[in-house]
């Protein structure tokens, strides 16, 4: 008797994991798609690389002096900063 409330809970259980997956799956490829957007050129910078060695290559301070100046001037940071309540 167990057995058969057991297969129909498995089965039903396992069509909702997959339904969820599909779903899951489109949600990460726009997730994807705006993290590669949030570090190209278009926000001012360059996507971090690595050296023959591995090592990680990150910005210059010019660098991220400029973006921080391009940011208060297109008014990012002030939106930033009310989207989650800095100073």
């Amino acid at each position: 008797m167990k057995a058969m409330i057991l297969i129909p809970v498995a089965a039903l259980s396992l069509s909702a994991m997959q339904v969820y997956a599909a779903s899951d799956a489109s949600t990460s490829s726009t997730v994807s798609e705006s993290n590669t957007a949030m570090t190209t050129d278009s926000v001012g910078g360059m996507t971090a690389g690595a050296t023959t060695s591995g090592a990680s290559v990150g910005k210059t301070r010019a660098q991220v002096y400029q973006e921080l100046i391009r940011a208060e001037k297109d008014g990012t940071l002030n939106r930033i900063n009310e989207s989650y309540g800095g100073n």
